[in-house]
Formats: C-alpha cells, sequence, structure tokens
C-alpha cells in the first residue's frame, strides 16, 4: 500500500472498525424549479431517425465546457437494453441536440462467449495528469444456459476505461482509445456484488484519493441493487474494492444505479441517481465523499406535464446534475414513452434548486 493511500485509508478503516454511521444531509433540499414540456430528444428527433435509433437512450453523462453541453449516451439502436452503442451529442442550451458521432460499439453477436455484446457509458472525466478525456463504460457478456444463467440478462460486467487521442480539454470528441479494464469480477470480489458486477462505475475526487461508486446485483436468487465504493492514487488506477462491511452502502434499502458524484461550492459532496419511484430520480449528500446520508427521491415531472409512463423503471436515469450561474442544476434524464403503441426511451430536461 502506498504512503499517499494511508490519510483517507485510515479513516474509512477506522469508520468501519467503530461502525460510525452514515453521514446525515446537511440540512438540504432540493426542488423542481423548471422542467422542458416533453422530452427534448425524442424518437421523431432527425438525428434520431437518421442514425436509426429505434429503441431509445439508457445511461450516459453529460459535461458543460465554455457554454456547451457535451453529451456521453448509450443509444439503444434495436432492442431496448440489449443492441447498444455510445454516443455522443452537443447542445449550446441543453434543449437543442445535435448528434455527431458513434464513440465505441458493442460487438454484434450476444452470446456468452461475447465479453463486449453490451456497453454501457457511466463516466466522462477530464484527467489533468494525462491531459486528456477519459471514459468509463460497462461491457457484458450474456448468460450461459449450460450453466444455468439466464440468456437475456446481463452476466460479469468490466470496467473499460478509454482515453482521448487528442490532448487537452478541446479533445472531448474523441476519438477514444481503450486503455484497458479498471475493475472486474475476481478473487476481490465481495459477496454482495452478484452475477452483474460490475455493473456501473462513477470516479471522482475526495482529497487526495480517487474514489468511484460501482454496482452489483444478483439475478440468482434475485437479489437487490447495492452499490458500493472503490479507491485509487490515481484516476487511472490501481483501482481496489474498500472492505466488506463498508461496502455495500446504505444509501437505499433496494436500488440505486448510475450514480454520478459532484462537489459543491461550499465543499460537500452531492451523488445523484436512478431510483424508484413513478417520475422520480434519487440523491444523497455527503460531508466528505465517503459516508453518503440516506436517499432522497425528487419529482422531476410536475402533475398536469408527465410525459413518462409511470413505474418505477420507466424514469430511468440523471446524466447529470451541472451546477448553473443562477444556482440552480440542469438534469438531463432519460425516461420511457409509448410511441405508437412501443417503448421508446426518450431524453428529458429539468432544472432544480436549493428550497
Amino acid at each position: 500500500m502506498k504512503i499517499q493511500y494511508l490519510p483517507h485509508y485510515l479513516v474509512l478503516l477506522l469508520s468501519f472498525i467503530s461502525l460510525k454511521a452514515m453521514a446525515q444531509p446537511p440540512g438540504k433540499v432540493l426542488q423542481l424549479v423548471s422542467e422542458h414540456t416533453g422530452p427534448v430528444i425524442s424518437a421523431n428527433h432527425p438525428d434520431v431517425l437518421a442514425s436509426g435509433n429505434r429503441s431509445g437512450f439508457e445511461t450516459g453523462h453529460v459535461v458543460k465546457i465554455d457554454n456547451v453541453y457535451h453529451m456521453f449516451v448509450n443509444e439503444m439502436f434495436e432492442r431496448p437494453h440489449r443492441d447498444m452503442r455510445i454516443a455522443y451529442w452537443t447542445s449550446t442550451d441543453a434543449v437543442n441536440w445535435k448528434r455527431q458521432s458513434t464513440i465505441v460499439s458493442s460487438i454484434p453477436g450476444r452470446t456468452h462467449t461475447n465479453p463486449r455484446a453490451e456497453v454501457w457509458v457511466n463516466a466522462v472525466i477530464f484527467n489533468e495528469e494525462e491531459n486528456a478525456w477519459n471514459i468509463f463504460y460497462v461491457a457484458y457478456r450474456a448468460g450461459d444456459s449450460t450453466l444455468g444463467e439466464i440468456t437475456g440478462n446481463d452476466y460479469q460486467g468490466r470496467i473499460w476505461r478509454a482515453m482521448s487521442v487528442v490532448k487537452g480539454r478541446n479533445g472531448i470528441a474523441g476519438p477514444y482509445a481503450d486503455m484497458g479494464i479498471v475493475l472486474e469480477p475476481g478473487a476481490d470480489s465481495q459477496p454482495w456484488e452478484g452475477q452483474q458486477a460490475v455493473a456501473s462505475f462513477f470516479p471522482y475526487k475526495a482529497g487526495n484519493t480517487w474514489y468511484a461508486m460501482y454496482d452489483g446485483h444478483y439475478h440468482t436468487p434475485k437479489g437487490g441493487w447495492p452499490t458500493g465504493m472503490a479507491f485509487a492514487p490515481k484516476l487511472n488506477g490501481p483501482w481496489k474494492r474498500m472492505p466488506d462491511g463498508f461496502n455495500p452502502l446504505k444509501v437505499v434499502e433496494v436500488f440505486m444505479e448510475n450514480q454520478i458524484v459532484y462537489q459543491l461550492e461550499d465543499s460537500t459532496y452531492m451523488m445523484i441517481f436512478d431510483s424508484f419511484g413513478d417520475q422520480e430520480i434519487g440523491y444523497s449528500l455527503s460531508e466528505d465523499g465517503i459516508s453518503w446520508g440516506k436517499e432522497v427521491r425528487i419529482k422531476i415531472q410536475s402533475p398536469g406535464r408527465t410525459w413518462a409512463e409511470p413505474g418505477d423503471h420507466y424514469t430511468r436515469t440523471p446524466l447529470c446534475a451541472i451546477p448553473e450561474n443562477d444556482g440552480s442544476f440542469t438534469v438531463i434524464y432519460t425516461a420511457m414513452t409509448k410511441v405508437n403503441g412501443k417503448n421508446f426511451y426518450a431524453i428529458g430536461k429539468c432544472s432544480l434548486a436549493w428550497k
């Protein structure tokens, strides 16, 4: 263990040994302050039609640079949650979007022998040490029926890191080159992770240490969707899991996925994520980026203006909560709608602010 690990890691171990309670939210509550009427990217968007995206969008990350929003998002170009590619879109107002390129494609043929049958983008982070953008995405294989696995489910997620070929912040558009796997199932896997893990990955820095949220799930017997943390001295690793017992976190009872973490102006941390509830997402607050408070859910579509279908998994994943100059947070998210009787996962937009 390197010396630079010690300060935060010892704090974590002491917290684990003393069974320290999770931090409580620092007295802040988010509220919906505005929303776009209907999706900002729907099934009839010209670039959706031109790219042959038949089922919509799911998971991703939006960052803002010099008044331009950059969205890296999964397109479900055929079957929802099966046929995947990672696409890059831009906008100057978070409402009018233009598709720019395909960043990563899955390998056709969803089988148990294809470890990149699906690719799901989780995070886009600028790495100061490399002077380059990093994309983190998970790749799955399908289940192996000869082993009693469910062929339609995702197994053995592996977190890939890709780096922008063009150096500097202006290189965000790519292209991106794979640098290798940073976290995967293995001898260090923990019992709660299940057959799907590692299911997502979002890195952020607290102090001198990088931390990351990562998810797991049991298909058989069917379980919840717990979240744990990993840590590393640098963004490019090496990444190690926090101790079993600290993991999994106690933020939710059953379900959260695809977490995105921000450090706020007052130095506290906010994590926003996919949660249960009709037209709802969840968030959690932390004083130090290590101990997290219980989930708070917030409606992101108001009565009379809802366009997402009701149900726990139909308002899906927030792709950002970008702090704006007026004190609000711009949230871009995915949600399911019905188009001619068929499900299409569209992109929505709203603004949140502290109450």
